[in-house]
C-alpha cells in the first residue's frame, strides 16, 4: 500500500501533446536555422546579416596573452591581466570562408536535428502504452551515440576550420594552435558525459524490450 502522503505523478495526454508540441516547435525552429545557414553559406544572405557568424575566436600564446592592455584603473585594490583570446571579424568572407565559417554550426545543427527528431518519434510511441519496444532501443543508442559523436568531433571541425581561417591572417608565433578547456563545465565533456548516460539509458531500455519479450513468450 503505498504511503497517502507522498506525491504521486501521473502523466497525462495532456502532458504529451504539450511535449510533443514543444519538441515540433523546437523541429521547426532548428530546420529554419539550417535552411539560414545553408543560404549564408551560399551567399544569398549577406555576411552583415549574421554577424556572429563571420567571427572566429583566437587564442594568443602564453607570451602573447602576459601583455597588460592599456586600462585606466579607477581604484587601487584591482590587477589588471591580458586577456587571451581575440575576435576576428570577417567583413566580406568568400565561399571558401563561409564554408569554413559555418561548417561547424552547419554540423551542430545536424546533430540538433538527428536527436529531437528521434526523442519525437520516441514520445509519439508512448501512445500505444509500451516504450520498450525494439524500435525505441535503437532510437535511444541513435541519440547516444550522436551526442558522443558531437562532443567529441564539434570541438575537432570547429578547430580544424579556425587553423585554416587564421593561419594566413596572424602571425603563427602569436596564436595557439589548440586551445581548450575540459573542466566540469566545458561543453566537449558534459557532451561525453551526458552520451554515457544516454547508453546506460538505452541499455535499461534493450533489456526492458528483452525481458517484455520474454514474458510474452511465456504467455
Amino acid at each position: 500500500m503505498s504511503s497517502p502522503g507522498r506525491p504521486r505523478i501521473h502523466w497525462t495526454r495532456a502532458d504529451s501533446v504539450l511535449l510533443q508540441g514543444t519538441l515540433f516547435l523546437g523541429l521547426l525552429l532548428l530546420s529554419l536555422s539550417f535552411l539560414a545557414t545553408l543560404l549564408w553559406i551560399l551567399a544569398v544572405v549577406p555576411a552583415g546579416a549574421m554577424g556572429w557568424m563571420n567571427e572566429i575566436t583566437v587564442h594568443h600564446t602564453s607570451e602573447v596573452a602576459r601583455a597588460v592592455p592599456d586600462v585606466t584603473l579607477l581604484a587601487d585594490d584591482v590587477g589588471v591581466r591580458g586577456t587571451d583570446t581575440l575576435v576576428l571579424v570577417f567583413e566580406d568572407p568568400g565561399a571558401p570562408e563561409r564554408l569554413l565559417l559555418a561548417l561547424p554550426v552547419l554540423l551542430q545543427q545536424v546533430l540538433g536535428l538527428v536527436v529531437v527528431g528521434l526523442v519525437l518519434r520516441m514520445l509519439q510511441s508512448l501512445s500505444s502504452g509500451d516504450p520498450f519496444v525494439p524500435a525505441n532501443v535503437r532510437r535511444v543508442y541513435a541519440v547516444a551515440f550522436a551526442v558522443l559523436l558531437g562532443s567529441l568531433l564539434l570541438p575537432v571541425v570547429e578547430s580544424v576550420c579556425d587553423i585554416a581561417l587564421w593561419q594566413d591572417r596572424v602571425p603563427v608565433d602569436e596564436v595557439a594552435l589548440l586551445a581548450f578547456d575540459l573542466g566540469l563545465g566545458s561543453g566537449p565533456l558534459t557532451g561525453f558525459l551526458v552520451g554515457l548516460l544516454l547508453v546506460s539509458l538505452a541499455e535499461v531500455f534493450r533489456r526492458g524490450a528483452r525481458m517484455r519479450e520474454d514474458v510474452e513468450g511465456l504467455v
